[in-house]
């Protein structure tokens, strides 16, 4: 059997290094979009101005190059950065499932529920575990599988606030708000 100490801390170290690595190393990498596309706008008008022939040329042709180079950087890191994001939810929903395992034996919720209450910790009442076992993992299920079945629904009717344009749009505090509730669970869950 493994000690539950080791097991709270690893999961304290799991979750620290997931955020420290998800939100500070890698979503920081997209801070600088906007300054990357004006870098492109820059380079191509450069580039152009090497090799521009005003008998051939058409000034107002390579203006509208231009700021398509710079629109279209822009909008493909932006839909980078999204992907990036809903993935690192789903991400965190499969530690979240593997952290109930290792520590309980089973991510079941109905084996968890009667397991925990036995430590007074009632999981219905729980707004960690709402956070986590219902909007996080409806989240997840439905940027694996699509809209379609009853996570596409409930996503739909309790969650609608993530959905734009068809397609879930997660965001840095939508992350750190499912981290705090995985640490707020944890600090609960394994209390006793």
């Amino acid at each position: 059997m493994i000690d539950p100490e080791i097991i709270k801390i690893n999961i304290e170290q799991e979750i620290d290094g997931f955020e420290r690595t998800t939100l500070t190393r890698l979503l920081s990498s997209f801070e600088s979009i906007e300054l990357e596309a004006i870098e492109k706008r820059k380079l191509f008008l450069k580039k152009k101005s090497k090799s521009f022939d005003p008998d051939i040329d058409d000034v107002g042709r390579i203006e509208e190059d231009v700021y398509f180079e710079e629109v279209n950087h822009f909008l493909i890191e932006q839909e980078l950065k999204q992907e990036f994001l809903n993935s690192t939810a789903v991400w965190l929903f499969h530690l979240f499932e593997r952290q109930k395992i290792r520590a309980f034996g089973s991510a079941d919720t109905d084996i968890l529920k009667p397991l925990l209450a036995k430590d007074n910790y009632k999981l219905d009442s729980c707004s960690d575990w709402k956070l986590l076992n219902k909007e996080l993992r409806t989240v997840a299920n439905v940027i694996k599988h699509g809209f379609d079945g009853n996570s596409g629904y409930n996503l739909n009717q309790y969650f609608s606030n993530l959905i734009v344009n068809e397609s879930v749009v997660l965001n840095k505090s939508d992350i750190q708000r499912y981290i705090k509730a995985l640490r707020g669970f944890w600090t609960k869950a394994l209390e006793n």
